[in-house]
């Protein structure tokens, strides 16, 4: 309807106002001027149909009727019929070449047709006829849009995409794709024959195929409209748009859930100041789960819709902040989506130069925090068609997108690509695994801690799975992590990811054996560093023994003896010493951090307890370390 309210308009803003300052474009045939009469009021009336059969008739009547072809053309251009509109200008443009509006209309036909260089020239055309009658900014954003479309062609980037098969598409529309880091788990938006909107899940089988996707049913969807989701790198919870929900602040707004065991929780509405009176819709979460972007038109904005974000910060989501006039626009800025390196943000936008219609585009933070001036992700991903969502996977490579292409399922389907080099996020990688007892095998819910080694901040805090044991943690490359797994009744286990000098792509897969919480128990201090020869604790073993320091005031009646190893290298003598002098060390540490000294033994054991082979420098690495035991309780 609006788009007919914009026809009318333009049409008649065009034939009343400039019909006297343009040569002669009606009609002497007073029957033609009959029938057009009507198939214009047809037109107001918005029954496209018969002005169409009257238009038709019209210019049969009178072959040089301009305002009959005018107003078919735009009828056909408000169908999406472009080939026949660009038809209809031309023969405008035959029958009265001095008539400028026609250069124009069939230069946006042909931008809408994908057509840029023969746009460009019908629109230097209307200039060299030095046209003023459509606005000055209208003709400035076919220009931009021509001249950029007609570069983009000639240039085009690599894409190749396939579709992801029966078991994600059908044939009604599928689009908004998010994927777990593991790319184990695949959620997106289904629009079903009743033009509401549900989420639909599907999981990879043992040939690393897509299974059917099935409805995700209650409570996330509903009977009401449900839009796009964002599911967390360990898939463990989603962030989703709600709308006309009964809690809602304003039409659609944004929803948390997590995952119980093998069950979603209850969807909670996120708020103020997240949610507010105004549209908020199409989330999506950074990696650490910390940063929440979302589209929003809320005031405050340089548009439309504008990106947004928020933070995660001591249990409370801090209010959004609008993220600038380099990325917002006075269009309409859509369709977030964070890359795992918290780094390349992907969007689109109907004003940013492009190709015609909405395009995708991605932006870098730069050193300063800053987002840089967007880049258009190129033709052919972006056409002059509508591109509205992309999902990036934690390699970097993996793209996901949905396009209405032949050979489909039908309507809009869902399509993976890999993504070209210079538009790539810097690729991450994640350690996945399961927590279990290690006594009865019985998996656990347990805290997951990921820690920045050179920081000591705490990156991802998480939970495994009450039902599997299973978590996930996405882990950005170029840095140290520490790992500690943690679950009431039992003694903690830490891991170390050293990382430092590479990326993070390959996947790390790993199993964490819990222990209970009784005498003789020994748990290996990963995270504890020493220089080579040395005794003096490195500063980033700080990290690890303030959780010990938590754990001992946290079980105030065990006592522990800490124990220092070696490998066989060099003299023994002076590995007993060396191993003794390390675990004093951290006994030391414990002490001056409020732990009693009557809690407390230490003692060196050199290369007397291995819990490896000696001969290779992998084995002599985990036979190097530092533990504690548990003496009693």
């Amino acid at each position: 309807m609006r788009y007919f309210f914009l026809l009318i308009t333009t049409f008649l803003f065009v034939t009343f106002t400039y019909a006297q300052n343009q040569p002669f474009t009606g009609t002497n045939n007073k029957k033609a001027s009959k029938l057009f009469g009507e198939a214009l009021q047809a037109f107001t009336m918005y029954d496209g149909k018969k002005a169409n059969e009257l238009l038709i008739k019209t210019i049969e009547l009178d072959p040089k009727f301009v305002d009959g072809y005018m107003l078919l053309a735009d009828l056909k251009e408000g169908n999406e019929q472009y080939n026949e509109a660009e038809l209809l200008y031309e023969k405008v443009i035959d029958i009265n070449p001095e008539f400028q509006i026609p250069y124009f209309k069939l230069a946006t036909a042909q931008l809408n047709n994908g057509q840029y260089e023969k746009a460009l020239g019908n629109l230097n055309l209307y200039k060299e006829k030095n046209g003023t009658q459509i606005d000055a900014n209208k003709v400035e954003r076919a220009f931009i849009t021509a001249q950029f479309g007609a570069t983009a062609v000639k240039n085009p980037v690599p894409y190749n995409p396939q579709n992801m098969g029966a078991g994600i598409n059908s044939p009604l529309d599928e689009y908004f794709p998010g994927v777990s880091a593991d790319k184990q788990v695949f959620i997106y938006t289904r629009l079903k024959s009743n033009r509401t909107e549900d989420f639909y899940i599907s999981t990879k089988d043992q040939n690393n195929a897509w299974i059917q996707s099935i409805n995700m049913g209650e409570p996330i969807n509903s009977e009401r409209n449900e839009g796009t989701i964002s599911i967390s790198s360990d898939g463990q919870y989603v962030f989703f748009t709600g709308c006309n929900w009964p809690e809602g602040e304003g039409s659609c707004d944004l929803y948390f859930s997590a995952l119980d065991g093998m069950e979603w929780k209850e969807p909670r509405n996120l708020g103020f100041p997240i949610n507010t009176r105004a549209w908020e819709s199409q989330p999506s979460v950074s990696f650490d789960g910390r940063t929440l972007y979302f589209a929003s038109a809320r005031p405050g904005g340089f548009g439309g819709m504008d990106v947004w974000q928020s933070t995660y910060i001591k249990g409370r989501w801090s209010p959004p902040i609008n993220l600038g006039p380099d990325i917002n626009t006075a269009g309409n800025e859509e369709t977030p989506f964070i890359a795992k390196d918290d780094a390349t943000l992907y969007f689109t936008s109907d004003f940013h130069p492009g190709l015609g219609g909405v395009d995708i585009f991605y932006t870098r933070k730069n050193a300063t925090g800053k987002w840089d001036k967007p880049t258009n992700l190129g033709f052919p991903i972006n056409t002059n068609k509508d591109e509205r969502c992309l999902t990036i996977g934690a390699n970097g490579i993996d793209a996901y997108i949905a396009s209405e292409r032949e050979g489909g399922f039908g309507g809009l389907d869902l399509y993976e690509f890999e993504l070209y080099n210079q538009a790539r996020p810097i690729a991450t990688g994640y350690v996945k695994g399961n927590v279990y007892d290690a006594k009865s095998l019985k998996k656990l819910k347990a805290r997951i801690e990921l820690i920045d080694l050179a920081t000591g901040k705490t990156v991802i805090e998480s939970q495994s799975n009450k039902a599997t044991g299973a978590f996930l943690v996405s882990l950005q490359g170029n840095k140290n992590y520490a790992l500690n797994v943690s679950a009431d009744g039992y003694l903690f286990h830490s891991e170390n990811f050293a990382l430092k000098n590479q990326t993070a792509t390959s996947p790390l897969l790993i199993d964490i054996p819990l222990k209970p919480l009784v005498a003789g128990e020994k748990v290996v201090l990963n995270n504890v560093f020493f220089e080579v020869d040395k005794f003096e604790l490195k500063e980033e073993s700080k990290v690890e023994l303030n959780k010990l320091v938590t754990f001992l005031k946290n079980n105030p009646t065990l006592v522990i003896e800490l124990s220092g190893h070696t490998d066989n290298t060099g003299i023994k003598q002076k590995n007993f010493e060396l191993s003794n002098n390390r675990a004093k060390s951290v006994w030391q540490f414990l002490i001056s951090n409020g732990i009693e000294a009557t809690r407390l033994t230490y003692k060196g054991y050199g290369d007397t307890q291995p819990v490896a082979d000696n001969k290779t420098e992998a084995g002599r690495k985990l036979n190097r370390r530092t533990e504690f035991k548990v003496v009693k309780l």
